[in-house]
């Protein structure tokens, strides 16, 4: 029976069709983990280090550092600091940051943080406008010179300001994400006082014993859901909602994947029919 239509292949359609393809395995994947994610959500509550069991976990503690480090506006030893920039009504279009692995200190309890993936919520630390003219330290030179939007604004004469958030050593800590408990060998980890250099303030730092091996607990994204949060304050529960829409990727990306291999059969079929192979 001859229905009156044609299947004619188009290199449109065989394009769509090839990216069909391609994102619909990213998408099912993110789609799946985005499900997963808000199931594991819905169960989550938070919980000392020690009695957290391993999975995605929402623990707290102080922050100490593994490596002393100073954040650029506000010399604060920090574990990490994002530099946002804007100048006038116009916002540069990126944020000068560097993060480092952490350790939070829950009781007698020690994690340790790896920042790779990890979402910041932090509280502005300080806040300074700067004039084109106006001098600045070495250290804030360099990065802003690095950042071509800020670059042009300062030699154009404009007035840029510097917004800066830090996770600074000593502070609470919020970390939400996969948490797991390693069977090392117990060592004695001694917090240090490392004097600054510019005040007499102290930092806290890690002491690593020779007998130190690594730390009981650690804390990272995790290959399943792929989600770590680190906050200065309790959270806010919309750091935990997913949109609808991403969790409908995970019937969408098949579908679409589906859709091109089936389109890529019909061309195949209307080749085959003309003696093409």
């Amino acid at each position: 029976m001859n229905s009156g239509f044609e299947f004619v292949p188009t290199a449109a359609g065989l394009s769509f069709a090839a990216a069909a393809v391609a994102i619909g395995a990213p998408l099912f994947s993110d789609g799946l983990r985005a499900i997963r994610l808000a199931r594991a959500f819905r169960a989550l509550e938070p919980s000392s280090i020690a009695d957290a069991a391993s999975g995605l976990a929402h623990v707290h503690g102080q922050v100490t550092l593994e490596s002393p480090m100073f954040s650029p506006l506000g010399g604060i030893a920090c574990a990490g600091y994002r530099l946002e920039l804007s100048g006038g009504e116009r916002r540069i279009a990126r944020a000068i940051e560097s993060f480092r692995a952490f350790r939070i200190v829950d009781g007698d309890q020690v994690a340790r943080v790896v920042p790779e993936d990890a979402r910041y919520d932090l509280a502005v630390a300080a806040r300074r406008e700067v004039r084109a003219d106006q001098p600045l330290s070495e250290n804030l030179e360099i990065l802003l010179e690095r950042t071509p939007e800020a670059r042009w604004l300062r030699r154009s004469g404009g007035t840029l300001t510097l917004t800066e958030r830090v996770l600074a050593a000593g502070a609470d800590c919020h970390v939400v994400g996969h948490l797991r408990h390693s069977r090392a060998p117990q060592a004695a980890i001694e917090v240090e006082r490392l004097r600054t250099g510019t005040d007499d303030a102290d930092v806290p730092v890690v002491g690593i014993s020779a007998a130190t091996v690594e730390p009981e607990h650690w804390i990272g994204a995790g290959e399943h859901l792929r989600f770590l949060l680190v906050s200065d304050r309790a959270p806010d529960r919309a750091h935990f909602r997913i949109s609808r829409l991403r969790q409908a990727g995970a019937f969408a990306g098949p579908a679409l994947s589906l859709g091109g291999l089936l389109y890529f059969a019909q061309a195949a079929d209307h080749l085959r029919s003309l003696g093409r192979f």
